[in-house]
């Protein structure tokens, strides 16, 4: 009469009791006594070959940013990419080898990677359109490193720019990270590109100052800084508004794009003391009040 068929549980008990631990023991003694030392000799060398292709990528890629930084010729931010695309190829490459060395097929390694890649980029679709987009900002150069840009709303120096985000650091000394892919679906204002910046100032002054005489003190007082270019023009005043309280004279001079804030606010400074010595006023606002 054939026997009832176990249940999982009885067989599983059953599994237990006839498992004998005690041969574990020796059979892990005879593994690491046939296979241990080259084991351990292959895991040393794979070790040595991953620390030797760290260092020479760390090495190379600090090469390669510096000759960028220093040799004008370079473009700065093709420059930090190439830096961390040679870093991160080496670093592959050691990685492989050290494997090989452990007795894995680099073959099959590569075609697990390739179907996780193909995974990863069917679930990070939205990743892969900042990678067009940072791919096109490359090609395209709307902005380099060092220049100070308007991107998304922000304004700031470019720090970096990578196939993923462009880094900038505002005025305030703060860091801005923002996707390559708003930056193409936004307005991008470089404000340093063409090499000069327009500063424009409005003065107020009372209705009873002379007009010629503010006018002349203004641009006379502008082209004092030696910071001011009389190219493509020199300094210029014109009446801009007529207010409630004051009219208006605005100021337009040309400066490097990294003097503009520095000859922005010292102008300002620069004229008001000017008015003061010529006596110009510059006029508070005034409220009548009518009492009936």
């Amino acid at each position: 009469m054939a026997q009832d068929a176990q249940t999982p549980e009885a067989a599983a008990e059953t599994a237990v009791q006839s498992f004998d631990i005690s041969t574990l023991g020796p059979k892990a003694m005879d593994w690491l006594l046939n296979h241990g030392p080259g084991f351990a000799l292959k895991l040393i060398a794979a070790l040595v070959v991953f620390w030797i292709g760290s260092t020479i990528a760390k090495r190379v890629s600090a090469t390669i940013n510096k000759q960028a930084l220093n040799n004008p010729k370079i473009d700065t931010t093709l420059g930090k990419l190439g830096a961390t695309t040679v870093r991160y190829a080496i670093l592959i490459v050691s990685a492989l080898i050290a494997v090989s060395i452990l007795g894995a097929k680099v073959a099959a390694l590569m075609s697990i990677f390739a179907a996780m890649a193909l995974a990863i980029g069917l679930a990070l679709q939205g990743s892969m359109s900042n990678v067009a987009a940072g791919l096109l900002l490359l090609v395209l150069r709307p902005y380099n490193v060092g220049d100070f840009v308007e991107l998304a709303g922000q304004e700031g120096t470019v720090e970096d720019l990578n196939i993923f985000t462009t880094t900038l650091r505002t005025m305030q000394n703060v860091q801005v990270i923002i996707s390559n892919g708003e930056v193409r679906g936004s307005t991008v204002k470089n404000l340093t590109s063409l090499g000069k910046r327009r500063v424009d100032v409005d003065f107020g002054i009372d209705y009873n100052d002379n007009i010629d005489t503010a006018i002349d003190i203004i641009k006379s007082t502008a082209a004092k800084d030696s910071r001011v270019l009389n190219d493509p023009d020199g300094p210029w005043a014109k009446v801009a508004k007529l207010n409630d309280s004051s009219v208006d004279i605005q100021m337009r001079v040309w400066c490097k794009p990294e003097d503009y804030w520095d000859v922005r606010f010292d102008l300002i400074k620069d004229v008001k003391e000017a008015f003061d010595k010529g006596g110009i006023s510059i006029p508070y606002p005034h409220c009548v009040e009518i009492e009936k």
